[in-house]
């Protein structure tokens, strides 16, 4: 088992929901941040506009408290390091860009960029201004004092700890400045498809039960599994993925993990001219758990259903080889018997 680091300073390290264990949070680097309020309360804003291109979020006063915190970030580091350095005689730098952020009615998303190590964690960053807008939520309510007229403990805004993801790959930093930026658009698509994006539990499908987001009426129509196998040559590959395209065209929806480079061309494919698919997942969905990037739009359309076997609490972490297996059987399994039994093939939602 891979063990956290270890702080320099010999405190600990503020909680994170999601966090490398082999990533020293002292160190340079992108993060992207999340908190979400206590009990996912609306607290920080609203959103506003009709249509997606329009969507955005006005701020409370409390979000553009949280707004006005964060911008803070930069300059409450430099001036505690400034301190820290007269304090001790020795050099202490922190040096830390803001590149994006979004503000949400119940959470918060930034992009930040440590540039130099620094001699705390990023945890401790993220505490502080955690701690500034928990002031100023609480500045904004009546105070309530104790049976000795002492003031009670600050109310909490945010949930405990925040998730922190680490940029690491190129390119990625873009698509996470833009993923961010997108978020209210996300949010008014949600709201106006309700049905498609709630997670749906207990989806039956013969001997099977899935947690389900998206067009569950795709379960109906006869499917076609996509598992391009490692042995084809180049020919047997091109009719492969072509048969799967012309099935799709002829009525069928494609179900597979797509998890290899020409099952993903093939899904691709699928998007471009607007077919439907299935898409079998390997880890399990959160109640608020969201289709990732063009899957969104899909899943708006009705072109696409999530199917996930797994249950418990939704954790990040890389897919093995025999969760890969797991699923291309299942899908063969589903386009087989989806075959056999075209004209009794049914759903329940339970």
């Amino acid at each position: 088992m891979n063990n956290p680091p270890k702080p320099r300073d010999g405190r600990s390290v503020p909680q994170m929901h999601k966090r490398s264990l082999q990533h020293d949070y002292h160190g340079r680097g992108i993060y992207l941040i999340t908190l979400c309020t206590e009990g996912r309360k609306p607290l920080l804003g609203r959103l506003i506009g009709e249509k997606p291109s329009e969507a955005a979020i006005e701020p409370t006063a409390l979000g553009r408290e949280v707004l006005r915190c964060w911008e803070q970030i930069p300059v409450m580091q430099r001036q505690l390091a400034e301190q820290k350095t007269m304090r001790t005689g020795l050099p202490c730098e922190r040096d830390i860009i803001l590149l994006s952020r979004q503000l949400m009615p119940d959470h918060f998303h930034g992009i930040i960029f440590v540039r130099k190590d620094m001699d705390i964690a990023l945890g401790n960053v993220i505490k502080g201004f955690m701690i500034g807008c928990t002031k100023a939520f609480n500045g904004a309510s009546p105070q309530v004092c104790g049976a000795q007229g002492q003031r009670a403990p600050l109310l909490p805004l945010w949930e405990k700890g925040y998730h922190d993801r680490l940029l690491l790959h190129e390119g990625q930093l873009q698509n996470m400045i833009n993923y961010v930026r997108d978020n209210p658009r996300r949010l008014l698509l949600r709201r106006q498809h309700r049905d498609l994006f709630a997670v749906q539990r207990n989806v039956r499908f013969w001997q099977w039960s899935f947690s389900a987001i998206g067009q569950v009426q795709l379960l109906d129509a006869p499917l076609t599994a996509v598992h391009v196998r490692r042995y084809f040559n180049d020919s047997q590959r091109r009719d492969y993925m072509n048969g799967c395209i012309l099935a799709a065209r002829r009525g069928a929806v494609l179900v597979s993990p797509f998890i290899s480079e020409h099952e993903k061309r093939v899904r691709e494919e699928a998007f471009r001219e607007g077919l439907p698919y299935i898409q079998l997942c390997a880890g399990p969905f959160s109640d608020y758990h969201k289709p990732p990037g063009e899957l969104m739009d899909e899943c708006s359309k009705g072109n696409l259903l999530l199917l996930t076997l797994a249950t418990g609490a939704e954790k990040t972490h890389h897919i093995t080889r025999d969760e890969c297996s797991g699923l291309n059987a299942l899908a063969e399994s589903m386009a087989r018997y989806s075959t056999e039994n075209l004209t009794t093939t049914t759903y329940a939602n339970q």
